[in-house]
């Protein structure tokens, strides 16, 4: 089969779960994607975050932040698209530039420093049980409490919810959960609950003022379980090349702003950004599988 996997990461297991057609378009058919000035301003801070915790792991103590600064900015540098500046674009970019300057400044002044790095882009990887894919990615941080730490910007707050259904958190957790078990973990197995460690998903918040929201959670066999169905359910769709669209999925609301915040929501031929006739309709199809 075409698509037969071997590995898989968090990245892609959400990915999929967001929307199959997604999925195919970022992994399997490659469409060229167009940084925008979220995803680069996401991808400055991120970078920032990583080399302070990184000089920090091992010389216990926080970059100036003259130096964060200069991360970010060679980090957005880089990552700008050729001709942002001249774009329709442009007052966007500025904007998610500044606003990116002002969160990651907070996020040193309030929250860096209580921060005491254990482990720093920790790679992992575990068996999921009865299904011979192996799901393989990074974890940001895991603090010397053993909290995982993950970081993620935004223009608005999360939900409250979200480390209790985020299936990328979850992984993290598992990754470091089997790194921490050792051989007490039969092999494809996953841990036990009581080796999952506690995670927190910090969210830096691009709002005005900014704001940092700090999401607490713990998984318990519950989770694992759900974990373990949903990862199968996903392999299962990508190796039956089921890339339907998200909207036309039994129990999936038809949400536009699931193809707002898609990369290729201007170029997909199912987008229901912008169209809101489509979006009703798809929406009474999806109400007529559900009933």
């Amino acid at each position: 089969m075409s698509n037969q996997l071997t590995s898989i990461s968090p990245t892609r297991l959400r990915a999929y779960e967001t929307c199959p057609l997604q999925y195919q378009m970022r992994y399997i058919q490659k469409v060229p994607r167009v940084d925008s000035p979220s995803s680069v301003v996401g991808q400055a801070v991120h970078s920032a975050l990583e080399m302070n915790f990184i000089q920090k792991r091992h010389g216990g103590h926080d970059l100036e932040l003259k130096e964060v600064m200069r991360i970010y900015e060679d980090v957005w540098d880089a990552r700008l698209p050729v001709g942002a500046s001249e774009s329709s674009l442009a007052d966007e970019f500025s904007g998610a530039y500044s606003s990116g300057q002002e969160i990651l400044q907070l996020y040193f002044q309030d929250v860096a420093p209580m921060i005491k790095p254990h482990l720093v882009e920790h790679r992992f990887g575990f068996d999921i049980p009865g299904v011979p894919v192996r799901v393989v990615g990074t974890v940001d941080l895991i603090d010397q409490d053993g909290v995982v730490i993950d970081h993620k910007t935004s223009f608005a707050q999360y939900s409250e919810s979200y480390p209790e259904t985020d299936l990328q958190l979850r992984c993290y957790a598992i990754g470091y959960a089997m790194f921490r078990a050792g051989s007490r973990v039969a092999p494809g197995q996953l841990p036990a609950p009581f080796f999952i460690p506690d995670v927190r998903v910090d969210v830096l918040v691009r709002s005005n003022p900014p704001v940092i929201q700090q999401l607490p959670a713990c998984y318990d066999r519950a989770d694992l379980d759900d974990f373990t169905d949903r990862a199968v359910s996903i392999i299962a769709g990508i190796e039956g090349e089921s890339y339907e669209p998200f909207w036309r999925l039994s129990g999936r609301e038809a949400d536009s702003n699931v193809c707002r915040r898609c990369p290729y929501g201007d170029r997909c031929p199912e987008s229901l950004q912008g169209d809101s006739s489509l979006e009703q309709s798809s929406k009474g199809r999806n109400d007529e599988k559900q009933n």
